[in-house]
């Protein structure tokens, strides 16, 4: 005698499946004269939607209605809602329903022929309302706490490189989010998860939509900053798919499972952090078993691999603020002792000597190193680039250093009057813009600067920015590079999103503590543009492989964004157990209930 029991499953080998019942509500009432044909889960750019036919035969004293009444009954904008039906726990005998699609209908489809009246129904879910609102203007917050709207404005977030965001949230219809700010002093930088905020805030009317917390988006984002992000004019899915490329995010629309507050809810979320689904297909030979099999049929498409793709992030031209010592930019043998010569107001032959005392340039092309200049060799900007550079003509930008409102120094231009000590030039001087060097413009020359200049002890420095040869710069790979691999190499330019700027060590403001300065212009994107490249590698990377999947019956269950595995027994069609360098997931979902089955679209992408 023993007291062992053994529990066993027995095989399942029957084919008939009982059919999946759904029930359709329109504008909150059930609808039973609407059969649903086929729903649809996808991401960007087509999302979710379904497909209903209309079919009064399903009702008792069944009225066939005219087409034309058909669209006056079932209203553009009305709602739909399809819910999945199942048994209680036992022993109840009650049934309850789940939604596995919400929307508002979107179109009718009509087809007339001699026997018969096709009606078919089209909804979709709330990406057709944010395709239907564009984003322009910018909500500014004031100095009373106050917010105004100002319609006229671009929606450029960090614009041009600089902060505009508002040091604290503000308080708009019941909502509290980051807005714009008009004072540069008062501002700080957009971070991505406050734009998708403020996207979703400010054109959003209250209780439409379940949307994420800041505190969520901020640790889906990893609180990057982006530079010069410009939607205007885009609808606001545009501008959200805009925001989660920046982010390497995705993003959908799921029914909420909640009665009350909004039906739907926008869901952020990472390549290969969804659940995982399996999918298995029993071995060959061997009678179909449905406890070991869910898979009808396959088709797959594989790519060519493996390939190495590296990834190339360019930035804007690195900018470096240094004191440069100019030389003189004349023919000496145009010099003279006669101050009414080099006066335009005084001389009518003034444009023979323009130049004589008055132009001043760096001479790094070297066009004033030969004769009659004999200024020596071409300035050199290695120390202040920190690598090699190419001679050619550059031109002076306004320094990095600033007051302390904020406001650049501009051409810090000073002047030597014994060729030892320095002082601020205070007279009139031009920027020349097709070489680095200055001209000053005054109508006559300052006495001080004429008797310096007779006597050979005039000298001229200026602190500005000069633009380098190289580019904020960063690569990543995600294979092997100099290997027997190919590589394909993706150029990514974003100037205005990543800068560098640096007061060099070569400036006479470098490291200065100077209480009458303020905090310099400086900005090093190197991190940002990094993650940058790293999500754009990951939401790029290459698909190895392509395969549509129908299953035996049909599974409302699957998601997309759902990571596919097989179980040890099933054969590893989609090499989920051969490659652990790729990932296989869901790209759609197709529910279809004519035929009683689910067909998914899934891709193998190679991990970076």
């Amino acid at each position: 005698m023993s007291n062992r029991i053994d529990f066993f499953q027995s095989a399942q080998t029957k084919l008939t499946l009982p059919g999946a019942m759904v029930s359709v509500l329109f504008d909150g009432a059930l609808c039973p004269e609407l059969v649903v044909m086929e729903v649809v889960r996808s991401g960007w750019p087509e999302f979710s939607w379904a497909r209903l036919a209309y079919n009064p035969a399903t009702q008792q004293d069944a009225n066939w209605m005219p087409a034309e009444q058909v669209e006056t009954k079932f209203a553009m904008g009305k709602s739909i809602c399809i819910r999945q039906i199942y048994n209680s726990t036992p022993p109840g005998a009650a049934t309850f329903s789940l939604s596995i699609f919400e929307g508002h209908i979107e179109g009718i489809e009509t087809r007339l022929d001699s026997n018969s009246e096709n009606i078919e129904i089209i909804a979709k879910d709330f990406s057709a309302t944010l395709s239907r609102i564009t984003v322009y203007g910018q909500r500014i917050t004031g100095s009373d706490d106050t917010t105004l709207f100002l319609a006229g404005m671009d929606t450029i977030f960090n614009a041009d490189g600089k902060a505009n965001a508002s040091l604290s949230q503000a308080e708009v219809n019941g909502k509290s989010y980051t807005v714009f700010c008009a004072e540069a002093s008062q501002s700080r930088f957009f971070s991505l998860a406050e734009i998708i905020d403020y996207l979703l805030c400010e054109y959003l009317p209250v209780g439409c939509l379940q949307t994420p917390k800041i505190e969520q988006l901020r640790a889906l984002t990893e609180n990057q900053s982006i530079r010069d992000l410009d939607v205007t004019g885009l609808n606001l899915l545009e501008a959200l798919h805009h925001c989660c490329e920046r982010a390497g995010l995705k993003f959908k629309f799921a029914p909420r499972l909640d009665e009350t507050g909004p039906r739907q809810a926008i869901i952020f979320y990472k390549n290969d952090t969804g659940r995982v689904v399996e999918l298995d297909c029993q071995q060959r030979g061997k009678q179909l078993s449905t406890s070991m099999t869910n898979i009808a049929t396959i088709s797959s498409k594989k790519n060519f691999w493996p390939v190495t793709h590296k990834y190339i992030g360019q930035g804007d031209f690195k900018v470096y603020e240094a004191t440069f010592e100019l030389v003189k930019a004349w023919d000496p043998a145009d010099e003279d002792t006669d101050y009414e010569k080099f006066s335009p107001s005084t001389n009518p032959d003034f444009y023979k000597v323009k130049d004589v005392y008055r132009k001043w340039c760096l001479n790094e092309a070297g066009d004033y190193s030969n004769a009659p200049y004999n200024q020596g060799e071409a300035f050199g900007f290695s120390k202040i680039f920190q690598s090699n550079n190419f001679v050619r003509r550059r031109r002076f930008w306004p320094s990095l250093s600033t007051d302390k409102n904020r406001k650049s120094l501009g051409y810090f231009l000073q002047v030597s009057y014994d060729g030892i000590n320095w002082w601020q030039y205070l007279h009139a001087f031009n920027n020349i813009l097709d070489e680095c060097g200055i001209w000053l413009s005054s109508d006559q020359l300052d006495v001080d600067t004429w008797i310096a200049a007779l006597k050979g002890v005039l000298r001229f420095r200026i602190t500005a920015s000069v633009v380098s040869d190289e580019r904020l710069i960063c690569e990543i790979a995600d294979g092997p590079v100099g290997s027997a691999a190919p590589v394909v190499r993706h150029i990514i330019m974003l100037p205005r999103q990543f800068k560098f700027r640096k007061v060099s060590g070569q400036s006479i403001f470098a490291n200065d503590s100077d209480g009458t300065l303020g905090v310099p212009d400086e900005v090093d994107d190197s991190a940002a543009l990094y993650e940058f490249v790293r999500h754009k590698a990951i939401a790029s990377s290459e698909i190895i492989e392509t395969a549509k999947i129908q299953t035996l019956s049909l599974v409302f269950d699957y998601r997309v964004g759902d990571r596919i595995s097989t179980s040890p027994q099933s054969r590893d069609l989609l090499s989920c157990r051969s490659d652990n360098r790729s990932t296989c997931r869901i790209e759609r979902v197709q529910m279809d209930f004519q035929k009683q089955c689910t067909n998914l679209k899934i891709v193998r992408q190679r991990n970076v």
